[in-house]
């Protein structure tokens, strides 16, 4: 703010003086004027407008999301990684149970003889052999060829461990795979690994338990 004083001066009456005044021969012969100044003072006051200026800032957000992995990717690809895994390992485990059954079914094999009617852990038919090896497996089946096969699940694309039977259902062996199985045959050929195409006559079916 600021503040301006302006001071006028005036001339505000004059008075005339008498010739019989005591000081008059000093000042001299003629009518004396004296003035009598007036001062009048003016005060003006001139207010500077102020000027206020609001400067907002822009608020800022940091929003940090954690994305996890719901894992739906899992779903995500560390998911993905771990479903692989455990299929590889069922993979190979079912792998290694196929061989070991090649490998169960002729170590029973080789300490059984055939006898027909015979069910012992030394005399075997090949009903009561299938029932041995598949018992052997962790899986209960019937004594006879036709309870076997009805009690089974036809199948197409046999497995190692799967039971094919052959005219009907008069015989029955112990699928290992590549075409390859261990039955009780007979007394002559006894109890070992053959092809299957090796059994006369035809095959019934393969038979999945």
């Amino acid at each position: 703010m600021k503040k301006t004083m302006i001071t006028l001066t005036t001339l505000a009456s004059l008075s005339a003086l008498g010739t019989n005044h005591a000081d008059a021969a000093a000042h001299g012969n003629g009518n004396a004027v004296s003035t009598s100044a007036v001062t009048t003072s003016y005060a003006y006051t001139t207010t500077a407008p102020t000027a206020s200026y609001t400067a907002t800032a822009p608020a800022l957000s940091n929003t940090v999301t954690n994305n996890t992995a719901s894992n739906q990717f899992a779903s995500s690809p560390a998911v993905r990684t771990m479903d692989q895994t455990v299929v590889a390992k069922k993979a190979v485990a079912t792998a290694s149970v196929y061989n070991n059954i090649a490998a169960l079914a002729n170590s029973m094999a080789a300490s059984r003889t055939y006898v027909y009617g015979g069910n012992t852990a030394t005399q075997v038919d090949c009903s009561s052999f299938a029932q041995q090896v598949l018992a052997a497996l962790g899986k209960s089946v019937p004594r006879t060829t036709y309870a076997q096969m009805a009690a089974g699940t036809p199948v197409s694309a046999p497995q190692p461990g799967d039971l094919v039977f052959f005219n009907g259902g008069s015989h029955v062996g112990v699928y290992i795979g590549g075409g390859q199985m261990v039955d009780a045959l007979n007394p002559a050929e006894g109890v070992g690994q053959r092809p299957v195409s090796y059994v006369s006559g035809s095959i019934t079916g393969y038979y999945r338990y």
